[in-house]
């Protein structure tokens, strides 16, 4: 099953490969006459190619990292909870009155995962891994994904902006030899198929940065102890923004780590910070004057397929 996870990153690293051949050797030094126009485009191409692969490979191999110790339960053995509703309520109070926990189940209770034996931090989630990728996409490479997307959907729309006129003019002179015109009109083809595909997640995925959500909380909002609340992280497009990219807008554009924050901290807006103190199955909980503890991975904070 792990090899088997690999395949679709090795088919799209394959048209990858096919794709560099078939507009850097089929149209740029077979079928290109104009010198100045070849260096053109291979200067720019290669200039998207190479962000492309570097926030490609950074999605790929960074991946998404687990609660802190601060979550887990204080037990030296693998333990398992009782089977009585009750006794577990005791146990996980006793143990999650003092963290900084502010979202809950549906029904007011303290969010727990039984296969990593720990109790969720505020929007923890297990999640399955994004096929493209083979890999979980949370706090920790969430800005690496977006640049993904980014620079994938600029290198198709070069292809296209640059193949089509290309082809249609050397098609109609009859300057196309036969290899040539499968490989260039394949590569048309393919890239304006992906680019419309990767614009409509790109745009769905700005959204979520701006509203400061996650893909279950955009299925479903997350539930407090006055009810749920979809909007309960978005602190303002800005710094919503920031949360992601960063402080600092000149590391914005290359697959670097900026993020603000360690992945355990997250602001709530104000409506929700203003509360005192948080009253959770009879217990009171100091909010921490709204800071909430959050991590990316049980698997992620900020999860693509959960």
């Amino acid at each position: 099953m792990k090899v088997l996870r690999w395949v679709p990153v090795l088919v799209v690293s394959s048209v990858v490969v096919w794709s560099y051949y078939a507009y850097v050797i089929q149209l740029c030094l077979f079928t290109l006459k104009c010198s100045t126009q070849r260096v053109l485009y291979l200067s720019v191409f290669h200039v998207c190619f190479l962000m492309f692969c570097w926030s490609f490979w950074k999605t790929l191999s960074t991946r998404a990292t687990s609660p802190s110790s601060l979550f887990h339960l204080p037990y030296t053995q693998h333990y398992d909870l009782p089977d009585s509703i009750e006794m577990n309520e005791e146990i996980l109070l006793k143990i999650a009155h003092k963290l900084p926990l502010h979202t809950r189940t549906a029904t007011g209770a303290f969010r727990f995962c039984r296969h990593c034996q720990l109790i969720k931090p505020d929007r923890c989630h297990h999640c399955s891994a994004c096929q493209m990728l083979n890999n979980c996409i949370g706090f920790s490479n969430y800005k690496f994904f977006l640049l993904f997307l980014l620079y994938s959907l600029l290198y198709c729309c070069y292809v296209v902006a640059t193949v089509t006129p290309s082809f249609v003019h050397l098609w109609l002179s009859g300057m196309f030899d036969s290899s040539s015109k499968l490989h260039v009109l394949f590569l048309t083809l393919v890239s304006a198929m992906f680019l419309l595909t990767l614009f409509c997640l790109l745009v769905f995925h700005c959204w979520l940065v701006a509203n400061n959500r996650t893909t279950l909380e955009w299925l479903s909002a997350p539930f407090f102890p006055d009810g749920p609340d979809s909007g309960a992280f978005d602190v303002n497009v800005r710094k919503n923004i920031s949360q992601v990219f960063g402080q600092d807008w000149k590391l914005w554009l290359f697959p670097v780590s900026s993020s603000q924050g360690d992945g355990h901290s997250f602001p709530l807006r104000k409506r929700i910070a203003s509360h005192h103190s948080i009253i959770a199955n009879g217990v009171e909980c100091l909010d921490r004057e709204g800071v909430v503890v959050s991590q990316d991975s049980c698997n992620v904070a900020i999860a693509i397929d959960d």
